[in-house]
Formats: structure tokens, sequence, C-alpha cells
């Protein structure tokens, strides 16, 4: 069973995803959107689901979250992105394949959205506090038990902030060499306006819209706080220090 209609939500980890697919499930008419096929190193679908095989496991994925219209859609980080393909590529039916022509063979030719965040250090923050915590996504009306107080540390921040950038750097080299034009979209946007981000992802996948569709108060909250304003401040600060000081260091070399 494949999807007639599908779609990979591209991104890195705290640019919004959670936010996009309770929007997006809520049109009922793209699916029933989620991070199926993340793994940890050594660990397999059907290990961590619980299915009697890993072409089983896709299986169910497909019946489980596809649509009455044949509508699929899968979000996907590049953080476990060349694992997600190994384990594909490990499946007889789709050994032959490698890369874009993989998923293409998957997914019924999936569009592609890219899931991005203009403000770096903010998801750099969310990201620290979210591995910290715990605490990666919050309900509406729940309240989620963080698991311990986070504590702010500049060289970790620092670190997300690198790898934000490396990973977006790697989605738009995969976009480039195969010839991929995605529908760009941005969680400050998305949280400016749920409605007109969804009608922007059905447009692109060419769903029409429901007449007079209504988008409801997506199923999570946004966790941004203001601990969290005065961690991106406090590194901020600190990154500006750090690069003055390394500047001059540079134009004594230069001297």
């Amino acid at each position: 069973m494949k999807p007639a209609t599908s779609y990979i939500i591209a991104s890195t980890q705290r640019s919004g995803t959670h936010l996009l697919c309770s929007i997006l499930r809520s049109t009922g008419i793209a699916g029933s959107p989620g991070e199926f096929f993340m793994s940890k190193a050594g660990e397999t679908w059907e290990e961590r689901w619980n299915a009697p095989s890993r072409a089983g496991f896709i299986e169910r994925v497909f019946q489980d979250n596809t649509g009455t219209n044949g509508v699929f859609g899968a979000v996907v980080m590049w953080s476990y992105f060349e694992r997600m393909l190994q384990m594909l590529q490990e499946v007889r039916e789709y050994n032959r394949f490698s890369g874009a022509e993989l998923l293409a063979e998957l997914f019924n030719r999936p569009k592609y959205i890219w899931m991005r965040r203009r403000n770096r250090v903010e998801q750099a923050v969310s990201w620290s506090m979210a591995c910290q915590t715990g605490v990666w996504a919050q309900k509406g009306g729940v309240t989620s038990q963080p698991c311990t107080t986070p504590n702010f540390d500049f060289k970790v921040i620092d670190e997300w902030c690198n790898r934000i950038a490396a990973h977006e750097a790697s989605w738009a080299n995969y976009f480039r060499e195969n010839q991929i034009e995605p529908l760009v979209l941005y969680y400050e946007d998305i949280v400016a306006s749920h409605r007109t981000a969804a009608e922007r992802v059905l447009e692109f996948l060419a769903l029409p819209l429901p007449h007079r569709m209504k988008i409801p108060a997506p199923a999570v909250e946004k966790q941004a706080n203001e601990i969290s304003a005065e961690w991106a401040a406090s590194y901020r600060k600190l990154k500006s220090k750090q690069t003055s000081k390394l500047r001059q260091i540079v134009q004594r070399f230069r001297i």
C-alpha cells in the first residue's frame, strides 16, 4: 500500500514540526503526519515499535497514518536521515535504490516541505532546554513535568547553533543535488497565521481547500517563555564578546 499523495517535512529539531503537523491534521485532508522513521544508532524500527518486520512496520505506518483520500505525510530530521536511508535499503524491495530515488519509490514521488526557523539562537536554546527537561512538545491544557531544572550553558547552546547551521546546509545540498524545489515554511510565519500555513501546504500538494475550512487551535502550545528569552539574550551577549576577542587576536597577527 502506497499513498496516492505524499509529502516529507524536512527539518532540524526545534523548528516547529509538532505545530505544523497538528495544524495539518486538523484540516482532515492532509493525512496524519508525524515523525515515524526516527531511530538511534544500533536500534531498528521493528524493535522500537514492536513490529513483526521492517517491511511490516513501514506498511503499518502507511496504513495507520494515510488519510481516506490517500494523503500521507512524514517528518524527517537531518540528524537521522542517513540512518533512515540505510535502514530502508536493508529492505529487499528497496535495496537497489538510494537517496532521493529510494524515497521517491517508497513514498510514491513525495513533495518536500522544508520546515525552518529564522532565529537559530532561539532554536538552539529550545533544543538545549528540551534535552535537559525531556519535554519536546507541550500539549494544550496539559502540564508537562520536566525531569530536571534546565541550566544555561553557553558552550552547549553554541554547539546546537553550529549543528543547526550544518544540518540546514545539508538539507540545502540535498535539495540542490536532486533538483528538488521544496515549499519553504518558517516557524515564525506559522505562529503568526496557522490558516495561512495550512493553505500554503494544501495548495502545494494540489489538494482542494475545503469550503470555509476552519483551523482549530493547535493541539500543541508554544514552549518559549521568559527563561528562554533570558538564555537567548545571555548567549548573544557572550557570543558577541567572544567574537570581539577573536577579532582583536586576528588583528594583532596582521600587524
